[in-house]
C-alpha cells in the first residue's frame, strides 16, 4: 500500500500555504543499474574519444584561411559572400542532421593543372598533402580544387604578391657569385689510436690549395668525413678553415647535413655566425625523406636558422641511398625557400645533370660533382664543377677547363684522359676516401693518409703499389 504524507508549511511573508507530498512505495524496487560492457578491443576503448567529423574547429580554420584573401575585396562583395556562407552552412547542418547524409570526398591535386599557362609560374604541390595546393607567390597552402585555384588567382592578395618587389633574402642570396672549381677538402687526423683531428696540418693544406689556384672549398662533406666527426669537431674544423681561407682569399662552403635535425640546426646557426659563403645539405640519413616534398620540408626547416646564407643540396644517391627526382625538387622548391640556390650533383650521369642544369639556370646553380665527367660538363656549359681531384691534381683539372675555354679541344681531351686514368688507378686500391687520402700523401707529401673508423686506412704495401702505378702513368 502507498502511504501519503502531507506536510503543510506557511510562508508568513506572503501568506501562501505550501503543501508537499511524499509518496512512499513499500514494494518499490530499486531502479535497475545500467549495465556497461567492458571494452574488448583497442577500437572499443578509444571510441569515446573519436572526434566528430566536420568539427567547429576545422570549420573555423577553413574560414580563417579564406579571410586572408577576402580582406582586400569590396564591402558589397564580402557581404554577398557572407550571406552565401550562412545559407551554405544551414544546408550543411541539414545534411549532417539527415540520417542519409553521404560522405564528402575532398578534391586532390592534379599535376596537369601546372600546364595551364596562367597558373604555371606560381602553382605547385603542397607539403601538407594531396588535398592542398601551394602558391609560390603568397607562400601559403590552400584547400584543393580547380575552381579554388582560379579563385585564389583572382584574389587581391595574390595579385599584390605577384607585383611586389623581391624580399631582402632574395636580394642577398644573389650575392653568391662563386663560379669555377670547388674542392671538397679532406680532414687530417693524427696517427694514433684516438684518431684526433690534426688541426696543425690545415694551414699547409690551405697554402698548397692556394698555390695551385684553388678558389673555393667545401668543408665537412663526404670526402671530409664530416659524418665521422662530432658536432663540436665539425664546428672547430670549420672555424680553422674560415680563418685561414679569409687570409688567403678562398671561398668557403660547409656541409651541415647528415646528422639529427637538432644538430643540423645547431651547425646552421654556427655557420651563419662564422660567416661562410654558403651551406650545403645532405638529407637526414636516419629518417630519409620519402619523396621530394619531404625533402623540401626538411630544407625549409633548416633555412629558418641560416639567415640569408645561400643553401645548396648535395644529391649523392650512391652515398645517401636516396635517389629523388631533382627536376620535381627544383620546380617545387621555387618560392618555398628564398635562400635556396642550387645543387651539387654527384651521380656521373651527365645527360641527367645537364637536363637539371638547364631547368632554371638563372635561378639555380648546379655543380657537376665527378672527375671523370669534367670535360663533358665544361663542354655542356657548366660553370661550376666539384672535383675530388683538386686535392691531388688541381693543375690537371684547371687545364681541362682553360683548354676548353680557349677552344683547344685535343689538349683538353688529353688532360681528361690522364686525369681519368690517374683517378681510376687510385680508386682501384681501396675505398674512395682512404684511397684519395693515400694518394694525397704520395703526391703532396702532406701526411693525410689516416682515416677515422669505420673507414680503414690503406695498408702500407698497397700504398707502395699505388705509388708505382702513379709513377708509370707519369703523375709522379
Amino acid at each position: 500500500m502507498e502511504e501519503v504524507k502531507k506536510e503543510t508549511t506557511r510562508n508568513e511573508d506572503e501568506g501562501v500555504e505550501i503543501i508537499q507530498l511524499d509518496i512512499e512505495n513499500e514494494n518499490r524496487e530499486e531502479e535497475p543499474k545500467v549495465k556497461t560492457e567492458e571494452p574488448k578491443t583497442a577500437k572499443d576503448l578509444f571510441s569515446d574519444f573519436k572526434p566528430e567529423s566536420g568539427s567547429e574547429a576545422d570549420q573555423a580554420e577553413d574560414d580563417e584561411s579564406e579571410d586572408d584573401d577576402e580582406d582586400d575585396e569590396p564591402l558589397a562583395k564580402r557581404i554577398k559572400k557572407e550571406n552565401s556562407k550562412s545559407s551554405k552552412k544551414k544546408r550543411n547542418d541539414q545534411t549532417l542532421s539527415s540520417p542519409n547524409n553521404k560522405k564528402v570526398y575532398l578534391q586532390k591535386y592534379k599535376k596537369e593543372w601546372e600546364d595551364i599557362p596562367s597558373v604555371k609560374p606560381w602553382l605547385s604541390e603542397s607539403v601538407h598533402g594531396e588535398t592542398y595546393f601551394y602558391c609560390k607567390f603568397c607562400k601559403k597552402d590552400y584547400k584543393c580544387g580547380k575552381s579554388e585555384v582560379f579563385k585564389h588567382m583572382s584574389s587581391m592578395k595574390h595579385k599584390r604578391n605577384t607585383t611586389q618587389p623581391p624580399s631582402e633574402k632574395i636580394i642577398k642570396k644573389q650575392m653568391m657569385k662563386f663560379r669555377g672549381l670547388l674542392c671538397p677538402v679532406v680532414t687530417p687526423f693524427v696517427k694514433s689510436r684516438t684518431k684526433d683531428v690534426c688541426y696543425d696540418l690545415i694551414k699547409p693544406y690551405v697554402k698548397f690549395l692556394k698555390a695551385c689556384g684553388v678558389k673555393g672549398i667545401l668543408v665537412n662533406d663526404v670526402i671530409g668525413e664530416g659524418m665521422s666527426l662530432t658536432i663540436s669537431e665539425r664546428k672547430r674544423v670549420l672555424e680553422y678553415w674560415c680563418n685561414l681561407c679569409k687570409e688567403y682569399g678562398i671561398f668557403v662552403m660547409v656541409q651541415i647535413g647528415g646528422a639529427p635535425l637538432k644538430s643540423v640546426i645547431e651547425m646552421a646557426l654556427h655557420a651563419e655566425k662564422t660567416g661562410v659563403g654558403a651551406v650545403v645539405l645532405l638529407p637526414d640519413l636516419y629518417h630519409r625523406p620519402q619523396d621530394h616534398l619531404d625533402l623540401i620540408r626538411y630544407v625549409k626547416t633548416v633555412s629558418n636558422n641560416t639567415g640569408s646564407m645561400p643553401i645548396l643540396y648535395h644529391h649523392h644517391p650512391k652515398y645517401t641511398k636516396l635517389d629523388l627526382d631533382m627536376k620535381k625538387f627544383l620546380l617545387d622548391i621555387t618560392g618555398e625557400v628564398d635562400t635556396f640556390v642550387g645543387l651539387i650533383y654527384t651521380t656521373g650521369d651527365l645527360q641527367e645533370t645537364v637536363s637539371v642544369m638547364e631547368l632554371n639556370p638563372e635561378k639555380f646553380i648546379v655543380f657537376m660533382g665527378t672527375d671523370e665527367g669534367m670535360l663533358g660538363a665544361v663542354a655542356s656549359g657548366f660553370t661550376c664543377v666539384m672535383s675530388n681531384s683538386l686535392n691531388i691534381l688541381p693543375k690537371l683539372a684547371e687545364s681541362i677547363c682553360s683548354c676548353m675555354k680557349n677552344g683547344e679541344i685535343k689538349s683538353a681531351q688529353a688532360s681528361q684522359a690522364l686525369l681519368t686514368k690517374a683517378i681510376t688507378n687510385i680508386y682501384n686500391h681501396g675505398e674512395t676516401v682512404p684511397a684519395l687520402k693515400a694518394a694525397m700523401t704520395i703526391i703532396t707529401k702532406l701526411p693525410m693518409d689516416t682515416v677515422r673508423e669505420p673507414l680503414q686506412t690503406i695498408w702500407e704495401g698497397t700504398v707502395l703499389k699505388m705509388r708505382e702505378k702513379l709513377r708509370e702513368i707519369g703523375i709522379i
